[in-house]
């Protein structure tokens, strides 16, 4: 007997409030240890998931608050929506946050240490996931493992080098922009990624090297196309907007057209959120950017977080604690650590700096976030990914996040000059 949308409905309810208060909690209690909060949410959401607490049955509740699914989506498909709408507002936020005057001053030097960064991540994730899969390297869930350990989590080492007082250094400038490159070559690889899995018949099939570059150039055409035009009617975007005339009429309309956008793209093969950033991205130079930012944080804070609980909620606990993912999870991390500190750090040394200055810049590279587990929610809800990669990715995220932060301010805090004497960066 199917359930009633009275059911449904109040469940969810009940599930989201449940949600609210474990975020809040966790992500308060880590912070105070010196952990980002978003850690906090994700294993807020380990906790409370249908692998752990939430499927122990309780009066009224005989399958547990947060009920389990099925093994290709652990929670409910409205749950999941719920965070899918989550990803859009996050993703949003994160091309409206991004110095798009700042990637191109800096384009020389962030340009080279950011694709250094992503090749060498994607080529290196890609490769681990070939020991891991058993499955060859243009296989979908390899090409996966690649996408997911290109990303950098820009606020967890902006808030270092602030802590720091290094964030107009020549390292700290260098390994911001190179971050933003890396935000936008890593949703440019995502279209790629995203586009060559759409055509093939099942997640374990591969593709040729020749069958990629017509799907390539298909998925960066539509990117580039897009951000292109939506760079260029900027201010047009921004004339209509303010005809709302109230902050916050159209900060909510800005956010409408996100969504909107992000529909289109997924319509497309492509993923929702790429069409949410560039949303994000075109509105970043105009004079209602921050506007819109400060409007739309109640939202940010409300949803983003239950975003990363449903993230955690989809890890089988029994699977991440087993022998065989946890040496898994252990190679992947350890491919995303040195492919960040050797594909960022070894272009620096031709940039100016010395062997300090790379390991602070390769260092400031490692921690992983929000997108590569946006990447690993698409990868296990379309059965490319499965319960134990998932784990893996998962533990490569929280390891990267809480080993960074410490790594990175011990470098930060060694002595003497960061670059060669009488080196400067390439002129902007």
């Amino acid at each position: 007997m199917s359930e009633s949308i009275t059911d449904i409905m109040s469940r969810l309810a009940l599930q989201i409030g449940f949600m609210v208060f474990a975020v809040r909690c966790c992500g308060n209690l880590v912070k105070k240890i010196g952990i980002p909060s978003v850690l906090g949410e994700l294993l807020a959401g380990v906790i409370i998931g249908p692998y752990a607490l939430g499927g122990v049955a309780l009066p009224g509740f005989p399958q547990g608050i947060f009920p389990f699914n099925t093994p290709t989506l652990a929670v409910s498909p409205e749950l999941y929506s719920f965070a899918m709408v989550a990803s859009i507002i996050l993703l949003f936020a994160s091309g409206l946050e991004t110095d798009f005057t700042l990637f191109l001053r800096y384009s020389v030097a962030g340009g080279i240490v950011g694709i250094g960064g992503v090749a060498a991540s994607f080529g290196l994730g890609a490769l681990a996931g070939t020991f891991i899969t058993g499955e060859s390297f243009l296989s979908a869930p390899c090409l996966f493992l690649g996408i997911m350990s290109t990303a950098t989590s820009v606020g967890i080492t902006a808030r270092i080098l602030s802590d720091q007082k290094k964030m107009d250094s020549p390292e700290g400038v260098t390994t911001l922009a190179a971050a933003v490159f890396d935000d936008v070559l890593g949703i440019i690889l995502l279209a790629i990624v995203i586009g060559v899995i759409s055509v093939l018949d099942t997640p374990e099939d591969g593709v040729s090297a020749g069958e990629i570059i017509p799907i390539a150039a298909k998925a960066l055409g539509i990117w580039l196309g897009s951000t292109a035009l939506g760079l260029v009617f900027a201010k047009r975007i921004a004339g209509f907007l303010k005809l709302f005339r109230h902050p916050y009429d159209f900060s909510i309309c800005a956010l409408g057209i996100a969504f909107i956008l992000a529909g289109v793209f997924e319509k497309q093969g492509l993923a929702m959120i790429i069409g949410a950033y560039v949303t994000g991205l075109s509105l970043s130079g105009t004079d209602i950017a921050a506007v819109i930012g400060e409007r739309i944080r109640g939202l940010y804070e409300f949803f983003v977080p239950l975003f990363f609980a449903v993230m955690g909620m989809m890890v089988n606990v029994g699977s991440l604690l087993s022998a065989q993912t946890a040496v898994f999870g252990l190679l992947y991390t350890l491919s995303a650590v040195l492919a960040k500190v050797l594909g960022c750090g070894l272009p620096t040394l031709a940039l100016g700096f010395n062997l300090r200055g790379a390991l602070r810049i390769g260092t400031g590279m490692i921690p992983r976030g929000e997108v590569a587990l946006i990447i690993a929610g698409i990868g296990i809800t379309a059965g490319i990914l499965n319960e134990q990669l998932f784990g893996v990715v998962i533990m490569m995220t929280l390891i990267t996040t809480i080993v960074a932060p410490p790594l990175l301010s011990l470098c930060l805090k060694l002595p003497a000059a960061a670059r060669k004497p009488k080196s400067k960066l390439p002129a902007p």
